[in-house]
């Protein structure tokens, strides 16, 4: 599979976790750590074994290699239990905006610790995309003033689940190049899943697994099914590409595309001039950036 193709379906996979994210978090009253854990657990992991066991998946297990699936496994749990907290209070477009900073950090990261550089092509796409999330910012309206104020603690938990996505991102890259697609699917995504439940046990009593409900699973499920499924089609267009700055510019149309996904389902108004030069200028850079 072409990896432009894998990149835009596993965008658009990772805009319907988003937008499932937010909805669960509006109406769980579980700790924030039992739906992520959860999502992984009956949705990550098994989708990335089954995916895993049609692709390549030889791997030559070394200390270097455990070390570097431990701290995926760590990064990924801490970044996913605070983005779940910070999302509760941030609207699904505004969160996911300040997420946009993960971007620039796996960029920074991309290009300073495994030397991989945007060509003029994917430079100028990567411009036009962070224009057009810089025009979403102003495109979403309050809805519900008390729920919609963008309080620093929200602020600070989406920028520090953000640094904790882009070492667990950057890490991952650096973990394919010593075993294969197959391989860390069928692995890597199962230890992540595990580190992410050994966090939520810090949370497990009698009052909260009360709230454990099969409404709970359910989206919690779902939410891990979709994130699997956008992680499977990332992974396959990181090895096709080999570039995660490449990748990483050119996810950033996933920003506009959840404004227009917030509006419909979230019902959270947008202001409609903006949010179409916003989704017109991703689409320019999606198209740019993908050039070769």
């Amino acid at each position: 599979m072409p990896w432009q193709l894998a990149i835009t379906i596993s965008t658009l996979a990772i805009t319907a976790t988003s937008l499932i994210k937010r909805h669960h978090s509006q109406k769980s009253l579980a700790p924030a750590s039992f739906p992520p854990a959860i999502s992984f657990v009956l949705g990550v992991a098994p989708l990335g074994i089954i995916a895993g066991l049609f692709l390549p998946h030889h791997v030559h297990w070394t200390g270097w290699l455990v070390l570097l699936l431990i701290i995926i496994a760590s990064a990924t749990a801490i970044g996913n239990w605070l983005a779940f907290l910070a999302v509760k209070q941030l609207s699904a477009t505004r969160f996911t905006l300040i997420a946009r900073a993960q971007s620039i950090m796996i960029i920074a990261m991309g290009w300073l610790i495994l030397d991989e550089r945007l060509n003029i092509h994917e430079l100028i796409g990567a411009i036009f995309l962070i224009t057009a999330a810089v025009l979403a910012i102003a495109a979403p309206e309050k809805l519900h003033k008390s729920k919609q104020i963008l309080h620093s603690r929200a602020i600070i938990l989406a920028l520090v689940a953000c640094f904790f996505g882009a070492v667990g991102l950057v890490t991952e890259k650096a973990a394919l190049g010593h075993l294969e697609i197959g391989a860390y699917l069928m692995f890597g995504y199962p230890i992540q899943s595990a580190g992410i439940a050994l966090l939520a046990l810090k949370d497990v009593n009698k009052s909260s697994l009360r709230n454990l409900t099969k409404t709970e699973i359910k989206w919690s499920s779902l939410m891990g099914l979709a994130n699997g499924f956008g992680g499977v089609f990332y992974v396959a267009a990181l090895v096709g590409s080999n570039n995660i700055s490449l990748i990483t510019a050119i996810g950033a149309i996933g920003l506009p595309l959840l404004a227009l996904g917030a509006r419909i389902i979230l019902k959270e108004k947008e202001n409609q001039k903006l949010l179409w030069a916003s989704l017109t200028l991703g689409f320019i850079g999606l198209l740019i950036g993908a050039m070769r």
